[in-house]
């Protein structure tokens, strides 16, 4: 094979992206990995800024797949993953309760964007860039940015980009308008800090009732600093009600929804900030592993394409880095 059709775009340098790309870079390719984010990490993602420290995506992974259960083994044994063993209520309609252990729950260290970033280690990651427009020729695909050179050829174009967004930019292939049948649902998140301590005896809670759908204190999670931090995540109707409202006024809201909901007595925040996840799951998933189009060289992934969990994307990033490999076996 030339060494542009043994040299990858990954677009997107979430879980999936980040999965494919480690994956293809083991069996001797040559990846670069493009996202518009300051850095990896996608929806598990960890704000640090200043003293803030918040897990304001993916708040926790679990691991069934006998696959991901070994990359698990994998981080743990490298110190980027613990687990979490929370005081955990669920608030319901009718009544509260607390809920038993079940399965393990996962939490990057220090924060959940370790995931992609200890994947991504030693690879070409170029983050803070837009793809503009994403086009085939002869010689490869070549990726068009708002503010840089033009990127290729690359022998595959692996897009990992939420389906609205892959939809858009490949508007012009076949792959493009399946993408562009996948629903999302967003979800607001509100990251808020309190001087004291909340007066309550659980660590996170679902919650069922009203707006919200879960809340965390985020210093119960290992490796995280001490605070008196919440998480606090809204449900899927009002997120859509609210979808293009000032954030100002969803914290607002949604502060007093957690009060409510946690039967606590309002406190004044130190401060608060909020997060529009405008494509936080796919509604519904499709369950495909991944999107492919031979021909073209081009693959779709992502957890739209394996179940909403970082286990199904990162499987789904496993599922394109076998496609692009099977490539490279038909070209041998």
């Amino acid at each position: 094979m030339s060494a542009a059709e043994m040299h990858v775009a990954v677009l997107g340098a979430g879980v999936a992206g980040a999965s494919a790309a480690h994956a293809l870079a083991e069996h001797g390719f040559k990846v670069s990995v493009y996202d518009k984010g300051r850095i990896p990490g996608g929806r598990a993602a960890t704000r640090t800024r200043a003293s803030d420290h918040y897990d304001h995506g993916a708040q926790y992974f679990t691991a069934r797949d006998p696959a991901f259960v070994q990359q698990v083994q994998s981080w743990v044994d490298c110190g980027v993953v613990a687990l979490w063993q929370p005081r955990l209520l669920a608030i319901g309609a009718q009544s509260e309760r607390s809920t038993p252990g079940g399965e393990a729950r996962w939490v990057g260290l220090p924060g959940m964007n370790c995931l992609a970033s200890s994947l991504l280690e030693g690879l070409d990651v170029r983050c803070g860039l837009r793809v503009e427009r994403a086009q085939r020729d002869e010689s490869g695909w070549w990726l068009e940015f708002a503010d840089a050179a033009p990127a290729g050829p690359f022998g595959a174009l692996l897009c990992t980009l939420p389906a609205p967004q892959a939809a858009d930019l490949l508007a012009d292939e076949p792959l493009g308008l399946l993408a562009g049948e996948v629903e999302f649902a967003p979800c607001w998140a509100l990251m808020t800090e309190f001087a004291r301590p909340l007066p309550v005896d659980f660590d996170a809670a679902f919650v069922n009732r009203g707006p919200l759908s879960w809340v965390a204190r985020d210093a119960s999670k290992p490796g995280r600093p001490a605070g008196e931090r919440w998480l606090i995540h809204a449900g899927t109707p009002f997120s859509r009600a609210h979808l293009e409202a000032d954030g100002k006024h969803v914290a607002g809201l949604l502060l007093d929804a957690f009060f409510a909901a946690i039967a606590c007595p309002a406190q004044v925040p130190v401060k608060s900030a909020t997060h529009r996840w405008r494509y936080a799951l796919a509604d519904p998933p499709l369950h495909v592993g991944a999107l492919v189009d031979a021909r073209r060289r081009l693959a779709l992934g992502g957890d739209w394409c394996q179940g909403s969990r970082i286990e199904g994307a990162w499987l789904s990033g496993q599922a394109l880095a076998r496609q692009v490999r099977e490539w490279r076996g038909s070209l041998a």
